[in-house]
């Protein structure tokens, strides 16, 4: 009978315990003691998100605010734990982050001051990297600073950047979800120093082995829960900032549909500029004095040759690039009576010099030409035997 109540105690003592956390919001977290007892525990639990890391395509959420400072409990509760009471009267948690896409004079100089920046506001690199394209340098960094720091680390890469192509910042408030998990917390805390008198009161090993399993599991639900509580903390007290930084050169390029064309046949042109500061202006030479503003301009050309074609481009600072191509474009000559004739002429040209090569490679080669020689010294030596 002894036993049976004994039992029945750590039933509803496990129950209760579950019931005050079943108030809270479900999570996806669920223990069973076991099959023999009975007993189930459940306790929800809050995803944990990854730590933010830099992706070229999708940037990583991160975080800032205020830390909750642990504190310690009397030891038979088991390590540390966490002032409740603390917890629901600080500043709200926000989880905060910032995406920019800067352009700037010098790429590797402003890396180095966003790494001393990241420093001096008490926080970290995660990572950088510098590039170059078409012999324009770009960089990505994601960094850390102190929450408190976030604005001041925000206007700083405005005054960074010579022109702020994108700017993305979003904030997340998770004061709610650290008070439920605080709230938890302390219920299973105190479901463990119930277990730990039960403990001290069991009489039989079969109470022992009982209390004990139960005692395990409600000390790994504290774990999971301290971790995920110590995550969002870490996670709001650092402000996460990811920059891509690129080179503000003006880059010029441009090609053509057509390097062949005959007089009087139109050449498209198109242009490839990167860097700078849009909006840009254009200044074409096509190399016959004709000149255009398009962006992309067609030309046509009047007389045949080789022509070199400029293009020059000016961008919304004033700085200017020029792009050569030294005989890019070749223009036959078109139609006339005159180029009839010459073609005419060098065609015939061309036909007796064919038969030519022809009965000159018969008269070398050919065994009919053999064979008549032949014949013809054969006749002459009868000939001259018949003389004499």
């Amino acid at each position: 009978m002894k036993k049976l109540l004994f039992g029945f105690l750590i039933v509803l003592l496990v129950i209760g315990t579950v019931a005050c956390a079943s108030g809270q919001e479900q999570g996806p977290y669920t223990r069973t003691s076991g099959a023999n007892d009975g007993i189930t525990m459940t306790v929800p639990t809050v995803t944990q998100a990854p730590v933010p890391t830099i992706i070229i395509s999708q940037p990583p959420p991160t975080t800032t605010a205020v830390l909750m400072p642990p504190v310690a409990i009397s030891p038979e509760k088991g390590g540390v734990g966490y002032d409740i009471s603390y917890a629901t009267s600080v500043d709200r948690m926000v989880i905060r982050t910032a995406y920019l896409t800067i352009v700037v004079d010098d790429v590797s100089a402003a890396l180095q001051q966003i790494n001393t920046l990241a420093e001096s506001y008490g926080g970290f690199v995660v990572n950088s990297n510098i590039s170059e394209d078409r012999n324009r340098l770009y960089a990505y960094i994601s960094f850390r600073v102190d929450s408190a720091r976030f604005n001041d680390t925000l206007q700083t890469m405005r005054n960074l950047a010579a022109d702020v192509k994108s700017e993305s910042t979003s904030g997340q408030d998770v004061t709610e979800q650290y008070t439920d998990l605080a709230s938890r917390l302390r219920n299973l805390e105190a479901t463990e120093t119930q277990l730990l008198i039960f403990m001290e009161k069991a009489t039989t090993v079969e109470e022992l082995l009982a209390v004990q399993k139960e005692l395990t599991n409600t000390r790994e639900y504290i774990e999971v829960i301290k971790g995920q509580m110590q995550y969002l903390e870490q996670s709001s007290s650092l402000a996460s900032f990811t920059v891509t930084l690129e080179q503000s050169k003006l880059v010029v390029e441009f090609t053509a549909d057509t390097r062949t064309v005959k007089e009087g046949n139109s050449v498209q042109f198109f242009t490839d500029v990167s860097g700078g500061f849009y909006p840009y202006s254009y200044e074409w030479n096509f190399g016959d004095d004709e000149t255009s503003t398009e962006a992309n301009p067609s030309h046509v050309y009047r007389s045949g040759g080789d022509f070199t074609v400029t293009l020059k481009v000016t961008d919304d600072k004033g700085t200017t690039e020029t792009y050569d191509r030294e005989d890019y474009i070749t223009v036959l000559p078109g139609w006339s009576a005159g180029s009839v004739v010459d073609g005419a002429w060098n065609a015939l040209v061309s036909l007796f010099r064919f038969l030519g090569s022809i009965f000159i490679g018969l008269g070398i080669w050919s065994p009919l030409w053999i064979i008549i020689l032949v014949i013809l010294y054969f006749a002459w030596w009868r000939r001259r035997k018949k003389k004499a």
